[in-house]
């Protein structure tokens, strides 16, 4: 569906994402996961870059092509909604559904401010995680050590949010660093170092997906530079885990997760090398040490001294067993 001043074109699709096109270049400007189902419509407001889109999730959502944020979410029908309807002043929107109604939806003149909108969404998320006894179980697996993280707690969700305002702080970063890049090659030099935290598995549960493709990057970037290797791959694999579908399903993450592959084990191949390397240099230096005093470690000490123990006591037994 193009925008009424032929700038733009968004496309709606079954992969449930968003794509944003520029009508110059043909180029795509972004793509946004945009429902947990198939999208079924998708209309521009006119005169402007804002438009709906109708899901299977039964769900109608608000976005804006300029920003490629995700402006309120519309909730009243009980099954898909197939298509939408807008006046031409904007101010009407009307949805058809398969449960067998439509609904007329206002514009009301009361601002919308998005930070609040989007804190709401997540309390909604958080209820309807909260509300579900059982955790989904990957195949092939049992519920269990493997399984994902269950425990969400006020500590967690704020946990979460400071990941989010963490990776908002990145975006940030990442469009000044452009901008550093271009003045320090006009200059000779390049110059840069970023550092984040994160948090574990709890956190990574409630995080919302739009936040998990920069984190990816992010994650790639740690690896290659091999900080903190262990921590990062098993956050990458709990990501990979609860959100399996939506990546696999969105192309922009297919090189970010072809990087992270070669990357990974990369990585964990020389970090495995230099643990083994370890290993053996202490065994040798223990070996050395055994020679040269003649004294053994407590751990071997003690291995023998129990052996020791079970051979006199069996020798016992069998002392009682003749007399």
């Amino acid at each position: 569906m193009p925008a009424e001043d032929g700038t733009l074109i968004a496309t709606g699709s079954a992969d449930r994402n968003v794509k944003i096109w520029g009508l110059d270049f043909g180029d795509c400007h972004r793509s946004l996961f945009a429902h947990d189902d198939s999208v079924m419509y998708l209309q521009f407001v006119a005169k402007s870059h804002l438009f709906f889109t109708a899901g299977k999730d039964s769900k109608i959502k608000q976005w804006d092509a300029d920003k490629f944020e995700h402006i309120q979410t519309l909730e009243g029908h009980h099954q898909e909604v197939w298509c939408l309807a807008l006046s031409p002043n904007g101010d009407y929107v009307v949805s058809a559904s398969h449960d067998k109604s439509l609904r007329l939806w206002e514009r009301t003149r009361e601002p919308l401010v998005l930070e609040e909108e989007r804190e709401m969404q997540r309390e909604a998320e958080y209820e309807e995680s909260v509300a579900k006894e059982e955790q989904p179980v990957v195949a092939g697996e049992t519920q269990g050590e493997t399984g994902l993280a269950g425990k969400k707690t006020i500590e967690t969700i704020k946990a979460a949010e400071r990941i989010m305002e963490a990776i908002e702080l990145y975006r940030e970063e990442m469009a000044k660093l452009k901008e550093h890049k271009a003045i320090c090659k006009a200059a000779g030099k390049e110059s840069v170092q970023l550092h984040y935290a994160f948090e574990l598995e709890e956190s990574l549960l409630v995080l919302p997906f739009s936040y998990v493709p920069d984190l990816l990057r992010l994650f790639n970037e740690y690896i290659h530079l091999g900080s903190e290797v262990e921590l990062l791959c098993r956050a990458l694999l709990f990501l990979l885990k609860i959100h399996f579908g939506q990546i696999t399903s969105n192309q922009m993450l297919v090189t970010v997760i072809e990087n992270l592959k070669k990357t990974t084990i990369s990585r964990v191949s020389e970090a495995r090398d230099v643990l083994g390397f370890n290993m053996a240099g202490l065994q040798y230096l223990r070996r050395e040490i055994e020679a040269k005093d003649e004294v053994t470690f407590f751990a071997d000490a003690t291995d023998r001294f129990e052996e020791k123990k079970r051979k006199r006591k069996k020798k016992e037994k069998m002392v009682l067993a003749v007399l």
